[in-house]
């Protein structure tokens, strides 16, 4: 490779990072705002200042403040999604690996409503938007559940006609235990009432001796 190609590799790398940067900086700010204010008092104003940039840098990276709120949601779900590929990873019984995923993903989200007093201002300001973006990582724990759903069929501890779809159907229970949680006074008394269902999910796919 010449000199010249190595000098312009090393300034384009730099000049990623430098981007990578700003955004980090960008959404750190909005997020460190978003959670103290809420959502609909946030203005590209105040993010621009709190990150050190100009208003006219936030509007490179992003088109509106409704792109950094969807930015932060998936922070939030990449997150949790890797922490629900290890979980379906481990060598485990299913039944444990089933319920230890939807324990987690429902009690992750309750502790990140509670620790944020202006999480639900920003689901209800952003509903729409959210919806469609949290459907795709539905689907992809769904897709995780049912591998996990497939591998008790192969070693015969659980039954299911469709290993995919009760994968599915399981994920679909992370979205009838999110925010608000108006019915449950407590993280202790949701835990319980979580566990439960899913309890009572599990005992239905669990092969039964004949």
């Amino acid at each position: 490779m010449r000199i010249e190609q190595v000098s312009k590799t090393n300034s384009s790398s730099k000049e990623s990072q430098v981007k990578n940067v700003k955004r980090d900086a960008i959404l750190h700010a909005a997020w460190g705002l978003i959670r103290h204010y809420g959502y609909s008092k946030t203005t590209i104003d105040d993010i621009a200042k709190r990150a050190k940039v100009g208003k006219g840098t936030v509007y490179l990276y992003f088109k509106s403040k409704t792109e950094i709120m969807l930015a932060l949601t998936d922070l939030t779900n990449q997150r949790i999604t890797r922490e629900l590929e290890r979980i379906a990873s481990e060598n485990k019984p299913p039944q444990e690996r089933l319920r230890a995923c939807v324990l987690y993903r429902v009690m992750t989200l309750f502790d990140l409503v509670n620790r944020y007093p202006h999480s639900e201002d920003v689901i209800a300001s952003i509903l729409p938007e959210i919806v469609e973006r949290l459907d795709r990582y539905v689907r992809r724990h769904g897709e995780l559940l049912g591998q996990i759903v497939r591998e008790g069929c192969s070693s015969g501890m659980l039954v299911s006609e469709d290993p995919e779809l009760t994968g599915q159907l399981l994920a679909s229970l992370f979205e009838f235990l999110t925010p608000p949680y108006y019915r449950f006074k407590s993280r202790k008394s949701l835990e319980q009432f979580t566990g439960e269902i899913v309890d009572l999910m599990l005992n239905g796919l669990k092969k039964k001796n004949s």
